[in-house]
């Protein structure tokens, strides 16, 4: 298991690690061809394309994910032909009502009819991304995990060049933002289409429809809830601010994503191999040790995020968008925190969905009740704070019903153990862009925090000290050679 997970991380994370790269490389343009409204009103638009994935196609494939593990070659293809029929039905009925009442959805979501051309394309890029993730998703639940990074590249590559033609070269504005992802969800769709092409082959099955939504209906409402604690932040900022707040936010939100490249790799890899071995009694304790081991790198790489959250915002971004800076040691932790479930996996094995609908639905209460008391309050930080609190009360909540299903041996004390220590060297990360001090001093107290938690999760043992050693001799050996 440990080889498999480690061989499948590397090829996700590297995927992961260049097309969310890339995407970063995007804000630069994105911050200097569009201003905080228009960029608000761009993040919203990606907002509704969350919605869609959670309801338009039943979550489907999450039905497919779980049938196909149980399932032969020839099954799992009609299984894949099955689903991605419900998949082109559903959207194309979405983007039909979207196209139809264009106008009136616009003035709702956007507030300014102004934005009705980005949000028609807009709406063409939320079909066609819902039917690019549903073919992707495939690749790997197959353990096709090449193919799946190349076609996360070409779908990075495509928006980069034509971002960048669009934006700085015809200066279409915020419509350009939206073409280009329209245009890489149909680059990146057809690139997984060539390479499941044979699995799309197969003869359909109202059946086989009728065993996937009979497990993905019930998810329905947890998805929903869980976008709730994602997205409900920027509906109450348009509601209670402006679209400026929103820009704010959202820009925050995607430098502090970045913390996510940590765990996609991890948790692409690591989910499909746990439903196929959970059933071994080793799996537990090899599942947490990869915990343990993970927080040794997430924990480090989370807080340079937090502490250099105003260098990241000047490099990335414009002096406009320089108040989103603080928001950014907030956001990081608590998107890294809502990916840690993965980790937890009792309430999926024992096809528990209806205790996932009930952990779900109690962080989309904290969240929908966060927003209302917070951001009327503070604005951007309460949507930030609210975040945080939504989190962790579903990271806690699934976590303890999860352990219940199905026991993972965690050390819970060296967790807590770190995770306080992290909190400490965030906050004084915090304080140190506050006082006085010279350019020099920062960069070196902010590299001491930081050291400081590397030195935490070593004396917590999350490493293991076989591999510790090697990684130690190999250092000794290159300085000596120096």
């Amino acid at each position: 298991m440990y080889r498999g997970v480690i061989r499948d991380s590397l090829v996700y994370g590297v995927a992961s690690l260049l097309t969310r790269g890339l995407a970063i490389l995007l804000l630069p343009i994105y911050t200097r061809v569009l201003s905080t409204s228009e960029y608000g009103a761009y993040d919203l638009i990606v907002s509704l394309g969350g919605l869609a994935n959670v309801t338009v196609a039943l979550e489907v494939t999450q039905g497919y994910a779980r049938l196909q593990a149980d399932a032969n070659e020839e099954r799992r293809k009609e299984l894949g032909s099955t689903a991605l029929l419900f998949v082109l039905v559903m959207y194309s009925a979405f983007l039909s009502l979207c196209l139809y009442f264009d106008v009136t959805l616009t003035r709702l979501l956007l507030g300014d009819t102004e934005f009705v051309s980005a949000f028609r394309w807009g709406m063409l890029f939320v079909t066609a991304n819902g039917i690019y993730m549903f073919m992707l998703n495939q690749l790997r639940w197959d353990l096709k995990s090449k193919q799946y990074a190349l076609a996360s590249l070409l779908y990075a590559l495509t928006t980069l060049l034509v971002s960048f033609f669009l934006c700085l070269v015809m200066e279409y504005g915020l419509t350009g933002v939206v073409i280009a992802q329209f245009s890489a969800a149909v680059i990146g769709a057809l690139c997984c289409l060539f390479f499941s092409y044979g699995n799309y082959l197969a003869g359909r099955s109202l059946g086989l429809l009728k065993g996937m939504l009979r497990f993905s209906i019930p998810l329905v409402p947890a998805s929903l809830a869980v976008f709730i604690n994602l997205y409900a932040s920027r509906i109450a900022l348009k509601h209670f601010s402006s679209l400026d707040d929103v820009g704010l936010y959202a820009i925050a939100s995607r430098l502090g994503g970045a913390s996510l490249l940590m765990v996609v790799g991890v948790q692409a890899a690591l989910t499909p191999l746990i439903y196929r071995q959970y059933q071994a009694p080793e799996t537990p304790g090899r599942i947490a040790t990869l915990f343990h081991g993970f927080l040794a790198i997430a924990l480090p790489g989370c807080l340079v995020l937090s502490v250099f959250a105003e260098e990241l915002i000047a490099i990335f971004s414009t002096h406009e968008f320089h108040k989103a800076a603080p928001l950014v040691s907030i956001l990081a932790p608590a998107m890294l925190a809502s990916q840690l479930y993965v980790f937890a996996p009792g309430i999926a094995i024992r096809k528990k969905t209806h205790w996932q609908l009930l952990v779900t639905i109690a962080a989309a209460v904290v969240s929908i009740a966060g927003n209302l008391i917070l951001v009327p309050l503070y604005g951007a930080y309460g949507a930030a704070i609210t975040l945080v609190l939504s989190t962790a009360a579903f990271l806690v909540i699934w976590v303890l019903f999860s352990q219940s299903f199905y026991h993972v041996p965690f050390q819970w004390g060296r967790v807590l153990g770190c995770l306080g220590v992290y909190a400490l060297l965030a906050f004084w990360g915090a304080r140190v862009d506050s006082g006085e001090w010279g350019a020099i001093a920062v960069m070196g107290v902010k590299l001491l925090l930081i050291l400081g938690m590397i030195a935490a999760v070593l004396v917590c043992g999350f490493i293991d000290k076989k591999y510790l050693g090697i990684l130690i001799r190999k250092v000794r050996r290159f300085t000596s050679e120096k």
